[in-house]
């Protein structure tokens, strides 16, 4: 898919009419990064906002301390970054890293800014796609707080397995789906066991290669009535 049929097609220009999209995208650098590359760092975060018209990007917060990193977010084609700064103009302490061989689209923040100020559309789908991001970053803080591993990992298998979008998981080494669930590479190893045994995961060379969506349903509604807690006696009546 061409750089301009990417935009197009990109949930951040939904609603903008053919003509802006053409003038953006000519307006726009191409840009490729090779696997591993660091794209972005929270003191370029306010220069350039970026399109991915291929390849899968993480962005992450990190501890430069203990050197342990969450991942916020995963992006394929289609998606921008960093949209926090591009809306507050304010540096954003985050990173973007390649997971694949990259290639992007970007222009300046200045001329994002003059885009949407003279495109309601363009403000209306950039507006819609945060939300969307804030979603996906409540669920990951809801299953930090008040669930297991396996259950974290669960929901981040049904998010991306569903068929809805592009698998962007597909392949990705077990560090990676650590990273993307606040946990660690060995505890994340024996939960993919432990699906993996259930029959719901399929592995190949240690990467998830399948997922029995069916299976992972009925093993998350099981684990959950499990773990509920067990009620005695009437409501409202003090267990001993």
């Amino acid at each position: 898919m061409t750089p301009v049929c990417t935009i197009r097609h990109s949930p951040l220009l939904a609603g903008v009419d053919a003509a802006l999209a053409q003038r953006m995208a000519i307006a726009m650098t191409e840009e490729s990064w090779p696997l591993g590359a660091q794209i972005m760092g929270p003191h370029d975060s306010v220069e350039r906002f970026r399109i991915i018209v291929s390849g899968r990007v993480k962005i992450v917060s990190s501890n430069s301390h203990s050197g342990r990193e969450l991942t916020l977010w995963l992006l394929g084609a289609g998606d921008g970054f960093d949209i926090v700064s591009l809306l507050d103009g304010k540096p954003h302490a985050v990173s973007a890293w390649a997971l694949t061989p990259v290639h992007s689209v970007a222009a300046p923040q200045s001329a994002w800014a003059e885009w949407m100020q003279h495109s309601a559309a363009l403000e209306l789908a950039l507006h819609r796609y945060v939300g969307g991001k804030l979603r996906e970053l409540t669920a990951l803080a809801t299953d930090l707080a008040v669930h297991d591993t396996v259950t974290r990992l669960s929901h981040l298998l049904l998010r991306h397995f569903d068929g809805s979008r592009p698998n962007l998981l597909r392949d990705l080494p077990q560090s990676e789906l650590a990273a993307m669930i606040g946990s660690v590479r060995v505890v994340l190893s024996r939960a993919l066991t432990h699906l993996r045994e259930a029959g719901v995961v399929g592995l190949r060379r240690g990467a998830i290669d399948s997922v029995d969506l069916k299976r992972l349903l009925a093993h998350a509604e099981t684990e959950a009535a499990h773990r509920a807690p067990r009620t005695t006696g009437a409501p409202g009546e003090r267990r001993s």
